[in-house]
């Protein structure tokens, strides 16, 4: 797909991968909409769109809320007539044993990482079925693909979602004419870590990231993959090759995978997750 002369819109484009992404579509040509709720850094990420040759347009979108997400739909329509590439990535975190979190809080993560994927697709793919072409990227998360540790379930299970919602979409939008591809990073640099949400966990050393995991790439890195993955017409775009062994490996073996990765994560700690005393060190 040729991105030269093209519009997008990215959701949670302010910081971080949105960030990252935005200013790789405007140096691959295209003219971007931010769609995100900080405002000034929204505004500076579309001043750099500007330095780069391209629009950008900062508009305010809470991805929880419809009408939001609808006026910023009808936003890049009034700009532009008409909208060729959408992402869908704005996102939140969420961690803590899973039978000690608050449902409130577990509604707040599923409102943001899961329904603000909905009410893209809801507010975007008619506009793209319409036109007859154009190309979806939703943001999930290697945490989309298998359930890499047990400190943040909440958000395994949205991305979960994502990814099996992303692939419907593929076999509904393909033969519309419209691409689609799911993002999953793995450990990237940015500021979700502002408005991560931490609950029922009394000593911090509870969580855990495994080992495989913890090669932290930025979040332009990011970016310029989601471009050349979208150029290069691809459904999943993975940003750590080494992740590839692993989601293969998940995949043939679900039960072996599985019993092997509890070995991994508890590896000298008690069953509840927290360090255990008697294990060597």
């Amino acid at each position: 797909m040729e991105l030269d002369g093209k519009i997008a819109v990215v959701t949670g484009g302010a910081s971080g991968i949105g960030r990252g992404t935005v200013l790789a579509l405007a140096r691959a040509g295209a003219d971007v909409v931010l769609g995100d709720i900080h405002e000034e850094r929204m505004e500076r990420t579309a001043a750099e769109v500007t330095e780069l040759g391209q629009k950008g347009i900062a508009v305010r979108c809470d991805v929880t809320s419809d009408e939001d997400m609808e006026a910023l739909a009808q936003r890049v329509l009034a700009e532009f007539g008409r909208v060729d590439v959408v992402m869908n990535n704005a996102g939140v975190s969420l961690l803590g044993p899973p039978d000690r979190i608050p449902i409130d809080d577990w509604q707040w993560l599923f409102d943001v990482n899961l329904f603000g994927v909905i009410r893209g697709i809801r507010a975007f793919v008619p506009i793209l079925i319409e036109q007859g072409n154009g190309w979806l990227v939703n943001t999930s998360s290697i945490a989309g693909l298998y359930a890499h540790g047990y400190d943040n379930i909440p958000y395994i299970g949205a991305k979960f979602a994502v990814m099996g919602i992303t692939e419907g979409l593929y076999l509904y939008l393909r033969p519309k004419g419209i691409g689609v591809s799911v993002l999953c990073p793995g450990l990237v640099a940015t500021n979700i870590s502002e408005n991560i949400r931490t609950v029922g966990i009394d000593d911090p050393r509870w969580t855990n990231f495994p080992a495989h995991m913890q090669r932290q790439i930025s979040a332009e890195e990011v970016g310029e993959t989601v471009v050349t993955s979208i150029q290069e017409e691809k459904f999943l775009i993975l940003t750590h090759d080494e992740d590839k062994e692993w989601v293969m490996n998940h995949g043939r073996d679900l039960d072996g995978f599985l019993r092997n990765y509890v070995e991994l994560l508890y590896a000298g700690r008690s069953p509840s997750g927290m360090p255990d005393p008697s294990a060597p060190t």
